[in-house]
């Protein structure tokens, strides 16, 4: 028998202490939710979004009051062949700009009273010392997907390692509530539309959006790419290592891991766009049970999202036309779940507001 590496050992602990949601508890807040000065199920989603939380959270007055955004940001070879409307040098712009409080996210987190963190997972030339960026860095970005893997199987390992480990750390030193994953990535778009067309069968010109914006040759470009390294690379849909060592990327493998470490711990996941819910599925191949941990905050128009959604059952909260990234979908799918929870928790019932309930 083969021996685990202390990466494998530690995916595979993590994965095998993930539970099932309560569901008692859940049964018992749908019974609140009925008591609550409202017709039954007038609150539609936000209802159903409470029960989820308290269910993962195994409470039945849950709160949401520590809250976590989490930026994971990596470079990726493919950037190199022009298959987005930016540079490879953005990646490494951005996460300055979010540094300096100029994103969206920055905004939108301080909107809701997040506290956001920033993860090098693989930038090129990544340098952010003196400034409050996590270094999880594997490499300089991962290798063109099109001329063979995108990484070493080790560092696919590694890096969702890193991703657990974060998390655990970071909830030995916060308390954690709620977790919102995002990311920052030149070419990751590619990278999601590959590892979708992996997972599903689905031809390239199915899963592929415009990513950044891309242009008529810049977009047949990029089919052009993923066809080849979905040609040229060995993997196992079923196998979620294999699949992000053949066509991932550093950023997704690191949030795959956050999400192991996040259902392990009990806390709310609340994904973003299509390349954090990738990083959701590649979670859920090494543990099913994660899903039951997942909150899709929003649908992004790339066609790959829709197809992975479906795939995990998941509908998502908000259809903004939100194609960003970098967790502002989540940060706002995040608000919905504070109001969610402080409706549960704060209206007052029939009996203590003295109204009249439903005529039986």
């Amino acid at each position: 028998m083969t021996k685990l590496s202390k990466d494998q050992s530690l995916i595979a602990e993590n994965c095998a202490a993930i539970s099932h949601i309560d569901t008692a508890i859940q049964d018992k807040v749908r019974k609140q939710q009925a008591k609550l000065t409202k017709p039954e199920g007038s609150l539609g989603r936000l209802e159903d979004l409470a029960v989820h939380i308290a269910g993962i959270r195994q409470k039945r007055d849950p709160t949401l009051i520590n809250n976590l955004v989490v930026v994971v940001a990596a470079d990726h070879g493919i950037a190199q062949q022009g298959i987005s409307a930016y540079p490879p040098v953005v990646t490494k712009q951005m996460m300055e700009n979010f540094i300096n409080q100029g994103g969206a996210i920055n905004v939108l987190g301080k909107s809701i009273g997040a506290r956001l963190v920033l993860i090098d997972a693989g930038i090129n030339n990544g340098n952010f010392e003196d400034s409050p960026v996590v270094s999880l860095s594997i490499g300089q970005g991962t290798d063109d997907f099109t001329h063979g893997p995108a990484m070493t199987r080790k560092n696919a390992e590694k890096a969702v390692a890193a991703g657990i480990t974060f998390f655990n750390n970071e909830l030995q030193n916060n308390q954690i509530d709620i977790v919102a994953c995002g990311e920052m990535g030149i070419g990751n778009t590619t990278s999601a539309a590959a590892i979708t067309a992996a997972i599903t069968g689905k031809k390239p010109q199915i899963v592929t959006g415009r990513g950044t914006g891309i242009d008529d040759f810049t977009y047949k470009k990029k089919i052009s790419a993923i066809e080849q390294a979905l040609k040229i690379n060995i993997f196992d849909p079923e196998d979620a290592i294999s699949l992000l060592s053949a066509l991932g990327g550093y950023e997704i493998a690191v949030m795959a891991g956050i999400y192991i470490g996040a259902a392990r711990n009990r806390v709310p996941i609340i994904i973003d766009g299509v390349i954090s819910s990738v990083a959701a599925l590649i979670a859920v191949i090494l543990e099913p049970k994660i899903s039951e941990y997942l909150i899709s905050s929003h649908l992004s128009p790339e066609p790959a999202h829709q197809i992975i959604l479906d795939r995990m059952n998941l509908i998502p909260l908000l259809d903004l036309e939100l194609r960003l990234g970098e967790a502002t979908g989540a940060a706002l799918g995040l608000s919905l779940c504070i109001s969610a929870c402080k409706l549960l928790n704060e209206m007052a019932t029939f009996t203590d507001a003295q109204v009249a309930g439903k005529i039986t």
